[in-house]
Formats: C-alpha cells, sequence, structure tokens
C-alpha cells in the first residue's frame, strides 16, 4: 500500500501542474506595431504586454521602443503602466505611432497622453560641441 503512494501523490502533482499550464502561458504575450521612418534608418515600437507567472501573478505594461534599421541598436526605450482608452496592435486599424517628416522624432499618440522621443543624432552632438 506505501508503495503506491509513491505512484500516486507524484502522479497527481504532475497532472496538477500540468493542468496549470494549460490555463497559463508561461512568458510574455502581446500585441504592437511597428513603424519604420521616412529615412527608412530608424523603426518605432509600440507593444502592450501580458504575462503570468505560474503562482498567479498578473503584469501588464506598455513598452515603447526605437532602434536603428541596421545595427539593431536600442537608442531609446520607454516601459509604463498600461495606458487605457485605445485598443492597438497587429489586430487593429488604429495606430499610435507618428514619425516627423525628417525622422528625428517619434510620438506615440494615446487620447490622454502623448509620448515623444525625441532621437538626439551623432551629428546634433557635434554640431552643438563646436
Amino acid at each position: 500500500m506505501k508503495k503506491s503512494h509513491f505512484i500516486i501523490i507524484p502522479a497527481i502533482i504532475l497532472l496538477a501542474v500540468g493542468y496549470r499550464f494549460t490555463q497559463i502561458i508561461p512568458g510574455n504575450f502581446g500585441t504592437g506595431e511597428i513603424i519604420e521612418s521616412p529615412n527608412k534608418q530608424y523603426s518605432a515600437t509600440a507593444n502592450e504586454w501580458f504575462s503570468e507567472s505560474f503562482w498567479g501573478k498578473e503584469r501588464h505594461w506598455f513598452e515603447f521602443i526605437v532602434k536603428d534599421t541596421f545595427s539593431g541598436e536600442v537608442l531609446q526605450k520607454l516601459e509604463t503602466d498600461p495606458i487605457a482608452g485605445l485598443y492597438f496592435g497587429s489586430r487593429s486599424n488604429h495606430r499610435v505611432t507618428c514619425w516627423s517628416e525628417d525622422s528625428t522624432e517619434v510620438v506615440f499618440i494615446f487620447p490622454e497622453v502623448e509620448i515623444k522621443m525625441k532621437l538626439i543624432l551623432e551629428s546634433d552632438s557635434e554640431k552643438s560641441s563646436n
């Protein structure tokens, strides 16, 4: 009888863990948009992320990133709490990312707030030091 406990208890635990993993998606998941700058040198990403730990702790956040398209270097990055009032991303026709015509600034536009990222380029910093 005691030997069967060594098989039954681990089997129950394994089933419970397996069941829990069917309820959550391990890791981060979300939606977003990537918009290339007019000069094609940069890309701006706006993402809405969700995650849930095995124990039920939930996290929901927004992430805004500006990258150099060619090198992949992250030039600007900002994480915030969720911004209410707008659904955007790969399954939406609404865009929140707007580049300036000269590709030096990107604005993420939401109904109640705008997030503006100005690119400080090497040529700009060289001009200001002369």
